[in-house]
């Protein structure tokens, strides 16, 4: 099923790897982008700091919408 919709090449490249390895391969390349993003995340909230003459609720708000991304 999944070979079919891969272009010819792909198919003949990846036709003989374990399917078990490549859900493997695929949940490791995720959760690596998931922590980079959740990473990024937690710097920018870190970093996040009221400038001069800005409004409360301005960064109160996007602090809010930082710990929303991270949860």
């Amino acid at each position: 099923m999944m070979l079919a919709s891969m272009s010819l090449e792909f198919q003949t490249r990846h036709e003989n790897i374990d399917v078990h390895i490549i859900i493997m391969h695929l949940k490791k390349l995720f959760n690596t982008i998931r922590y980079i993003k959740r990473h990024e995340t937690s710097k920018e909230l870190f970093h996040c700091k009221m400038t001069r003459g800005s409004l409360m609720n301005t960064c109160v708000l996007k602090m809010i919408s930082y710990f929303k991304k991270l949860s």
